[in-house]
């Protein structure tokens, strides 16, 4: 057997030299639907199968665990083919979960006890609240969100408190620094870690003992780092300090598809690559097999407005396809019965079933109207990105039991559980808990012990926190005799929550008992899958790194929506991008006068989400929409308008379609929503009920209105400065909307409104 040849079957020229290239760095400039996966892949099984790395000196870091797991499965089945067995286990992770298998061996060197817990968002965000009121902090003034903001964005520069006084420049605020020392220290106390804490003690270890560095240098002969436009600085640090010694190090990205700056991804680890490993080769894979050629078209043309981009072109060899779907409705409402209705007429002809639709928006917000029209038409749906499973109130308490039995010194889900179900132990004596926890630097649970021994509280009090230490210390014992899924029906059992559920008899309790249910399928199924491995620590370690796009089951018969951002990473035959709208999406973060980078990042938040689509795109925007009570007229998005006109059939739902006496008349007959799909020649007739012609050039309209156009920056004597973003009218009728600094939309009637040109 040619066992290259085997490997490198049905790879195009550029995926060939890609999987052929061992040593030395190696940048693979992957566009969307190139083909990164099986290159990472078949690159895998060439270095093992050329003898140059056994199967787990290969270190290959992704940024889903959905994506690690088919990588996996996929080196399995090809070393399988090939003939050779594997009888170690690999090391393709996410970040964080190569952290956490570090971490598990070591953080006892960084003073933290062994099974220590991981904190997610909401735990992290409750460990804020405490810190701040000890030190007297008021919420009101000083939201918990934006300490919790900043402290992760100071973890992801690889800054502690103590760098942080020591640097000359001050890059944190007193207040911050001072609820940062504190939470660090009480994380500390409850031996638990939040997800950046995975990254920056991995940093730390690395940092203060050079030996286990070099342990870990010596044992990763070749790193490959997928998706690396999306790392973040202290991933890069890591990276940097791994491959070190080998230099070795293949990353695969674009940076055309970089949109998550908004939690810390910094576009130029992937653009200056070159400059940090000079002698890196450079291979682009520029073939599409996803999408038709006119959605790849589409999008190329888009993409290649922005400045910040490697010199590369998309292109596909696949059928040009349907033209992309340009629709103008009324509002929300309107553009939400669209969508829902073409899915249910393209459904009822044949054309795929319900989980080849996607539909796309820019914020979460915008789900809303989306699912009602789509509940009013029966259609089945999933809500990505919604409350997941891991986050829901039951699952979170059963949770907080199993990591208060592996770590007593948990405080948040000592605080959660506590009291649950109810026994009478209610917030002042928890209170008082927690501020005597802290006086004495205590863990909440010898807090609670060193309670009752003294007789703190009055006997009924006492007795109540007793029986509750008495649960823990049995549940404590279990964790340790039995294994996990006999251990979940202890939980169960000893606390009596689904008992209290049970005489609840409340179809909101009867959904709580099915998601209990669940939770025994899934640890079940977790126990099955990792046999001897299956322990509670790693169920917990697992489960706490779980994020939206894991636990998307792409078998559910269901249409998807989902944010833009979450989208990255699937593809769908079918793809509605809804609320292209300027100061909607671009946003208007992204369009303020600070510069372009925002609006790049947004372009190719729409480059990422046109090239989700397989073989039909519509790309959808309204009149008006409503944002926080307010109308807003906005003209349709600038990412439009960059798409040649040749690949666009446009249709619109309006009685008299804007520039209508540029495109000439068309009927006014009421609009039933139902779309017509056929295509039509240049200005072509659609249905009497729509109006299909060339997409217009929206410059003429978009900035008019007298001596106010859009983009112009206003004062009002009350709102202060702003921006005018759209204008409706004429002479002494003319309104405008404005949007101020705090994000707020005002309508003003210019003759009355008193505004200022700034």
């Amino acid at each position: 057997m040619d066992v290259f040849a085997t490997i490198t079957k049905n790879l195009n020229p550029p995926q060939k030299e890609a999987v052929e290239t061992l040593k030395g760095p190696i940048l693979i400039l992957a566009g969307a639907g190139s083909g990164k996966t099986r290159v990472l892949t078949q690159r895998m099984a060439n270095i093992i199968s050329q003898g140059a790395a056994a199967p787990d000196e290969i270190l290959c870091v992704t940024f889903t665990n959905k994506a690690a797991k088919e990588m996996e499965a996929r080196i399995y089945k090809i070393l399988a083919d090939i003939g050779i067995p594997v009888r170690s286990q690999l090391w393709i992770s996410t970040f964080h979960s190569f952290c956490v298998r570090v971490l598990r061996q070591h953080l006892t060197l960084l003073d933290y006890k062994p099974f220590f817990g991981i904190y997610d968002s909401s735990d992290q965000l409750s460990q804020v609240k405490k810190v701040m009121k000890a030190l007297n902090i008021n919420e009101k003034m000083y939201p918990a969100k934006n300490f919790q903001g900043r402290i992760s964005d100071a973890k992801m520069l690889a800054l502690t408190p103590e760098d942080l006084r020591k640097n000359n420049r001050p890059m944190m605020d007193p207040k911050t620094l001072e609820v940062y020392s504190l939470y660090e220290a009480e994380m500390k106390k409850a031996n638990s870690l939040d997800f950046d804490d995975l990254l920056l003690k991995t940093y730390e270890l690395f940092r203060m003992y050079p030996d286990i560095l070099e342990q870990y240098q010596d044992k990763f002969k070749f790193i490959m780092v997928d998706e690396y436009q999306d790392t973040n600085h202290i991933q890069y640090l890591l990276v940097q300090l791994l491959a070190r010694k080998h230099r070795n190090l293949c990353v695969v990205g674009d940076e055309d598809q970089s949109i998550y700056s908004w939690r810390g991804a910094d576009i130029s680890n992937i653009l200056d690559f070159e400059k940090d490993f000079p002698e890196a080769k450079v291979v682009k894979l520029e073939e599409n097999y996803r999408s038709s050629s006119n959605i790849v078209t589409a999008a190329t043309h888009v993409i290649k407005n922005n400045t910040q981009r490697k010199d590369k072109t998309l292109f596909t060899s696949n059928p040009e396809g349907d033209l992309i779907q340009v629709r103008e409705e009324k509002n929300e409402y309107d553009e939400a019965r669209f969508a829902a209705k073409t899915i249910q007429s393209m459904i009822a002809s044949g054309e795929g079933s319900y989980n080849d639709y996607a539909v796309f928006y820019r914020t979460n917000a915008q789900s809303r109207v989306l699912e009602e029209q789509l509940r009013t038409l029966g259609i089945p749906y999933r809500l990505v990105g919604g409350v997941r499973f891991y986050e829901r109130m039951e699952i979170k308490d059963m949770i907080a039991f199993m990591k208060l039995s592996l770590n007593p010194a948990d405080d948040v889900a000592f605080k959660r559980v506590i009291n649950v179900p109810a026994r009478g132990i209610g917030k002042t004596t928890v209170d008082k808990l927690e501020e005597y926890s802290i006086e004495q630097k205590l863990s909440l649970m010898v807090a609670a012990q060193k309670c009752v021994d003294t007789k703190v509280f009055n006997a009924g009090t006492t007795g109540k926190i007793r029986r509750f230490l008495d649960l823990m210390e049995q549940l404590q014992v279990s964790a340790t005799q039995f294994k996990l899924p006999e251990f979940y029906h202890i939980v169960l059992d000893r606390t009596e929550y689904v008992n209290v559920l049970k005489a609840d008899d409340s179809p909101e309790a009867k959904a709580r008992i099915e998601n209990l249910d669940e939770l025994d399928n899934a640890i079940a199924q977790f126990a099955k899958e990792r046999g001897e491995e299956g322990t509670l620590q790693s169920f917990l370690e697992e489960m706490a790194l779980v994020n939206d796009v894991d636990s998307l089951d792409q078998e559910q018969n269901s249409v998807t929506l989902m944010t833009l951002h979450i989208s990255k990473g699937l593809e769908f035959p079918y793809v509605f991008v809804v609320g292209l709208e300027e100061n909607l999406f671009p946003s208007n973060r992204g369009v303020d006068e600070s510069g372009n980078e925002d609006v790049e990042e947004e372009r190719r938040l729409a480059y990422v989400g046109m090239t989700r689509a397989r073989q039909k795109l519509w790309l959808t925007y309204t009149r008006v929409r409503r944002v926080w009570g307010q109308e807003q007229f906005n003209p349709p998005s600038r990412f439009i308008k960059e798409i040649p006109q040749h690949l666009i059939e446009f249709k619109t739902a309006m009685e008299t379609p804007r520039f209508l006496s540029r495109y000439g008349s068309s009927s006014s007959d009421d609009f039933d929503e139902s779309p017509s799909f056929t295509r039509t020649p240049k200005y072509r007739q659609g249905r009497s009920d729509e109006h299909s012609q060339d997409f217009p050039d929206y410059d003429e309209d978009s900035s008019s209105g007298g001596n106010f156009q859009k983009g112009m920056r206003v004062r009002h004597p009350t709102f202060g400065v702003g921006s005018v973003f759209a204008t409706e009218g004429s002479g002494e009728n003319l309104k405008v909307s404005v949007m101020f600094a705090d994000q707020t939309v005002k309508k003003f009637i210019v003759k009355y409104a008193r505004l200022e040109k700034v």
